[in-house]
């Protein structure tokens, strides 16, 4: 009876043998690639989305938050130490990996509160909380491919027999921060246990243990001795300091210069011959002149009305006085007529003075840009709507050219004003279609107008002219019926006197008178008066034209 209840327990050791074997070859490998894979795939997700990200939401609480990292930090790093220190002890190889893994729990909760320490104090707000996060899932992926990399090379490792199985999931770079002892012990024992014999026992190794350690002092004491060479490129001016003094205000010009090794002595370079570009009227920050990487509008067609396409712009209010000029003049001491505009305007500078420039100001681009947007805003204030939009626009551009430049060298900036585009202004998206429709009532306005004085230019000579014709000839009917009037007087007394003298043969000469003028036209018979049997022949017929044949020759007499 003994021997069968040693040789069930002898049985359940050798089961529990069995499914741990089973359960190392075949569940961990598949956990340690479906793992890898997981985070591989979120890894990558989410940092595609981030790219689509300027910055990160600002946490309504940061120190409450931070706070809470911290003590987060604090627990897993404790628990993955004693992790890490229990692995140690026989038959607990496998709870080193847990060990590291919470190790790097905790320095992802570093990061986060770090991030919103610096969120509280104001430092950094849109850049700190996303350069961690990457920092982050940097570290993420790189695990993610070391334990993809590890399934594949543990079917090449060599075995050896009697050796302690290594877990899969355990991360030898997280093993060079997490495991007891120094970097270089944990190399040579990576090393062993991946080539199968003692790497750590050759000669070349020892060399290389015994020598890294000075070889990697002398090559930070070179790379530090290169501290003492500057290089001033073209575009750019320098600024000496020593142990934080600057020796003179002149600037250095492009060339090599030899310092103090740092901190002790530095040069700053600035960009002073190129052109810088700042954009005024927008609530985003200045990125330091890097506005060449951004999105270019070249290639867009670029819309009032689609407000996706102009960002954050600023609105500001100007003067609309096109209502005066349509009779509403009686009305513009009662109520004002303000106009709103949108602007995105870049402004391009140069530094003229690189001392002011550099230590007047301990932001001086920041400065430039809030001494532009004030005088922005005054011009603005009382500009017209419609004349900064169209023909005044080129001397608005000259005007805020002049005025920013004066503000600039009030406030010894150090710059040089190249050129204010006011190209960006329009009217605030969203109201696009409504501008495009008011515009086109005053152009076609104008064109009834332009119409109507046309009308005009075209009928008034027009009407000149026909009144200079009634006005002739009512003039000339007058001096007509004038002169008539006087000649038929003279003719009537001429007539009187003729009659006064012969009445008769007046009377007779102008019965003649009628008689020839009134029948001129008509076929006349003469007849005598005293022949009583007489017969008349009357021959009605048309006389044909006369011709040579009807000529009476007879009567023509020879000389």
């Amino acid at each position: 009876g003994n021997n069968e209840l040693f040789d069930d327990a002898d049985e359940a050791v050798r089961m529990a043998t069995r499914a741990n074997i089973q359960f190392v070859k075949y569940f961990v490998p598949f956990f340690t690639v479906a793992l890898g894979a997981i985070m591989l795939f979120i890894g990558l997700s989410i940092w595609i989305r981030w790219g689509r990200m300027e910055a990160f939401a600002v946490a309504p609480a940061p120190l409450p938050m931070a706070i809470l990292s911290v003590c987060c930090c604090i627990g897993t790093l404790i628990a993955g130490s004693f992790f890490v220190g229990a692995s140690r002890n026989a038959g607990c190889r496998w709870l080193r990996p847990s060990g590291a893994w919470l190790f790097l729990t905790g320095f992802l909760y570093l990061l986060r509160g770090i991030a919103l320490f610096l969120e509280y104090f104001q430092k950094a707000l849109l850049t700190i909380d996303i350069t961690m996060a990457r920092v982050g899932m940097v570290v993420i992926l790189i695990l993610a491919v070391e334990l993809l990399l590890s399934f594949v090379i543990e079917f090449y490792r060599p075995r050896m027999p009697g050796e302690e199985e290594r877990p899969l999931p355990e991360s030898r770079v997280l093993a060079l921060f997490t495991e007891p002892g120094g970097v270089a012990r944990n190399v040579a024992s990576s090393l062993d246990y991946q080539f199968g014999f003692q790497v750590s026992e050759a000669w070349f190794y020892r060399f290389i243990e015994r020598t890294v350690v000075p070889l990697f002092a002398v090559m930070l004491l070179a790379l530090w001795l290169q501290t003492c060479l500057v290089v001033v490129d073209i575009e750019y001016r320098g600024i000496r300091e020593v142990f934080g003094k600057v020796t003179a205000q002149e600037a250095l010009t492009p060339g090599l210069y030899f310092k103090l090794p740092f901190p002790f002595e530095r040069i700053y370079t600035f960009p002073v011959e190129r052109v810088q570009e700042i954009t005024i009227g927008g609530h985003h920050e200045f990125h330091g002149g890097e506005h060449g990487k951004e999105e270019s509008y070249d290639e867009q067609v670029i819309l009032w009305d689609i407000k996706e396409q102009h960002g954050d712009e600023s609105n500001f209010i100007v003067a609309d006085d096109d209502h005066d000029a349509a009779g509403d003049r009686s009305r513009k001491s009662e109520q004002l007529s303000m106009g709103v505009i949108s602007a995105h305007i870049p402004l391009y500078f140069k530094v003229r003075n690189l001392y002011d420039y550099a230590y007047r100001h301990e932001n001086p681009v920041k400065t430039l840009q809030n001494v532009a947007t004030r005088e922005l805003i005054r011009y603005l204030s009382g500009a017209n709507f419609s004349s900064i939009l169209g023909d005044k626009r080129h001397e608005a551009c000259a005007t805020l050219n002049r005025r920013i430049q004066e503000a600039s060298d009030a406030a010894n900036l150090g710059i040089e004003v190249v050129f204010v585009s006011l190209a960006g202004l329009h009217p605030p998206p969203g109201v696009g279609a409504s501008f495009d429709n008011v515009v086109a009532s005053r152009e076609m306005q104008y064109t009834e107008v332009l119409n109507a004085q046309t009308y005009a230019s075209t009928l008034e000579p027009k009407t000149e002219s026909v009144a200079i014709t009634l006005t002739d000839s009512a003039e000339a009917y007058k001096l007509e019926r004038n002169r008539v009037a006087e000649a038929e007087s003279e003719r009537f007394l001429s007539q009187l006197k003729s009659y006064e003298a012969s009445s008769e043969l007046y009377v007779l000469s102008t019965y003649l008178d009628v008689l020839l003028n009134e029948g001129r036209h008509a076929r006349k018979y003469i007849l005598t008066g005293g022949m009583a049997q007489e017969v008349l022949i009357l021959n009605l017929e048309k006389k044909l034209k006369s011709s040579l044949l009807d000529l009476n020759l007879g009567n023509f007499q020879e000389p």
